[in-house]
């Protein structure tokens, strides 16, 4: 509410004065941020990554894997977890505690001692590859064979954790 002094009401004219009063309000409308006005406009991986901090387990990355995912350095990092094991295949996602823009989507085999893990965020970014093989671990070059595996990975747990809604 704009509250006017009889003084400066009165040197006003009237014209110029019900101006100011119609566009302020709509100059502090226009200054508001601006918010999605639809639901999905929001990424499926994000909401994957909600469900995982709100529904999933706690658990921590390594220190020697959150430092190659550049996480943290030689900390672990708390993480809230969903994982699957299909025999001696786990699949996981994980979300840092810390900063929820750090998302990262892995697989292990046990059977060959191998690991890969993705480290991406909201969006579904791809912003790092590492892979463990025989306890040695190591940042990959990220290929159009790791965008596939990643794609592949991340549409797993889109796909288990938001899944789509059939047609109207």
């Amino acid at each position: 509410m704009l509250l006017l002094s009889r003084s400066i009401g009165d040197n006003v004219p009237k014209k110029l004065l019900f101006a100011i009063l119609i566009a302020m309000p709509l100059t502090a409308v226009a200054d508001q941020p601006q918010h999605a006005t639809r639901p999905h406009a929001q990424s499926r991986l994000a909401e994957a990554a909600e469900v995982t901090t709100t529904k999933g387990i706690s658990a921590k990355l390594p220190p020697h894997i959150s430092t190659l995912l550049r996480i943290t350095n030689e900390q672990e990092c708390p993480v809230k977890q969903a994982v699957i094991r299909s025999g001696s295949l786990i699949q996981g996602l994980d979300v840092s505690e810390a900063n929820k823009n750090d998302i990262v989507i892995f697989t292990v085999d046990e059977g060959a001692g191998e690991q890969i893990l993705y480290l991406t965020s909201p969006d579904g970014t791809l912003r790092r590859v590492v892979t463990v093989k025989a306890g040695v671990g190591s940042e990959i070059r990220i290929t159009d064979k790791e965008r596939r595996a990643f794609e592949k990975e991340k549409q797993f747990w889109i796909d288990r954790l938001v899944p789509a809604t059939k047609g109207k």
